[in-house]
């Protein structure tokens, strides 16, 4: 069919080139659409003769980096380079609270690798929710600059917090120390029932999470140093359980482990053996948590993703660390409104006698 092209004289337009509403004669409309190219694109007619590169240039297609997408579709690019798979088996080291028995598989993987994965600990609402409030800490807690107080792009709840501890967020108290520490009452008591003064306590409520584009490793380390006498196996120290409210992948920072470290006092050696840096927990499903001895040496990984993972956490301190009554830990900051203490079942009360506010 035939076509004409008229191109109008500036007068005769009905808004006047240049204003807002009319761009027509901006040199880049004349650089775009009045040129040959464009027009045999459109038209229809021979094809103009390419430029050529300047001298010295070259084409290259990189077919190294290309993938197909399949017959008669365009190529795609091949998705950036992951870190290698985790040298960890998970299944070994995970017990289902919705078995019969998992009380007893549970504490033998703890007793013997200092952690220790519950899995389906938590419902979806309840690791939702305490997922928004992560989120919502965060977003208080994170500058421009992305610091972190752990390391570039990590953060610890409870460094960011005045009580020492998130304790006072509802979902905290509710989901994660209340029902979830309901559920793990019977795993916790075989933990801690050895001892000079068999028992335990709250301590705290926090955890930490990791930016999205964070590409560093974090350094394997202990979380506590203790005396000769209290480096036993049994009972540990100190007890973080660590509650995946996402999905722990190998992209998105997962938590790098090493079984067995609970009794080595930290890293005695210059360089990281090549299979500890592969030794990372996942994948984890939202809902479990992982029991974790804060001797095991640990730490963090790159999350390559652009979303932030959260690991929140309760802590709980063995009553023979209580009773050395130690400075930089005791007495704890009662940091659980009596309001939701007074929530709590009566078998999780008499674990926070020392951490709720007075009215």
């Amino acid at each position: 069919p035939e076509l004409s092209v008229r191109l109008l004289d500036p007068e005769a337009h009905d808004s006047a080139p240049g204003s807002k509403k009319n761009k027509t004669h901006h040199d880049y409309f004349k650089a775009a659409f009045l040129r040959p190219e464009f027009l045999v694109a459109l038209l229809g007619g021979e094809a103009p003769e390419a430029p050529g590169l300047p001298e010295g240039l070259a084409l290259v297609e990189p077919q190294d980096d290309w993938e197909e997408a399949g017959p008669g579709a365009a190529p795609r690019p091949k998705p950036p380079a992951g870190p290698p798979p985790t040298s960890l088996e998970v299944e070994k080291f995970s017990a289902s609270c919705e078995d019969d028995g998992w009380e007893e598989l549970a504490f033998e993987i703890f007793r013997e690798h200092g952690f220790v994965i519950v899995l389906g600990l938590l419902k979806l609402h309840q690791y939702t929710a305490v997922l928004r409030d992560c989120e919502r800490a965060a977003e208080a807690m994170v500058s421009q600059e992305r610091r972190g107080n752990r390391g570039p792009g990590r953060y610890s709840f409870g460094v960011a917090s005045s009580t020492g501890s998130m304790l006072h967020v509802p979902s905290f108290a509710r989901h994660l120390l209340d029902s979830a520490g309901g559920t793990l009452r019977p795993l916790l008591d075989s933990i801690f029932a050895e001892g000079d003064d068999p028992g335990f306590m709250v301590l705290a409520g926090g955890g930490d999470f990791v930016l999205g584009d964070v590409r560093t490793h974090q350094e394997l380390h202990s979380d506590i140093q203790v005396s000769r006498a209290q480096n036993r196996q049994l009972p540990p120290p100190l007890l973080s359980v660590n509650f995946c409210v996402q999905e722990l992948t190998q992209h998105n920072g997962p938590t790098r482990i090493v079984p067995g470290t609970q009794l080595k006092g930290g890293i005695d050696c210059d360089t990281e053996p090549s299979e500890w840096r592969c030794s990372r927990l996942c994948p984890v499903p939202a809902g479990a948590a992982i029991v974790r001895d804060v001797r095991v040496l640990h730490g963090g990984t790159p999350n390559m993703t652009p979303r932030a993972r959260y690991l929140p956490s309760i802590e709980y301190v063995s009553k023979d660390l209580r009773a050395t009554n130690r400075k930089d830990k005791f007495p704890p900051i009662r940091g659980l409104p009596l309001e939701l203490y007074n929530k709590l079942s009566p078998e999780v009360q008499e674990l926070c006698g020392e951490i709720v506010a007075h009215a």
